[in-house]
């Protein structure tokens, strides 16, 4: 999929995984790190932190 969209469309992305995770993620570090160069080339990051709204949800209610 990222391929495919890679240089033609848009593509959204929301992980709590670094990129350094990643690897786990695809089960292989050489699969994990051609997908991440993909994903952040002309790509803008943000990263944000907080409290989990879901865990907290959880706890109090």
């Amino acid at each position: 999929m990222v391929h495919s969209f890679y240089e033609y469309r848009s593509l959204i992305l929301t992980t709590n995984k670094d990129f350094t995770d990643w690897g786990e993620l695809f089960h292989n570090d050489n699969v994990a790190v051609p997908i991440i160069d993909r994903v952040i080339h002309h790509s803008n990051i943000f990263i944000l932190g907080g409290e989990s709204y879901r865990l907290k949800q959880k706890t109090t209610g």
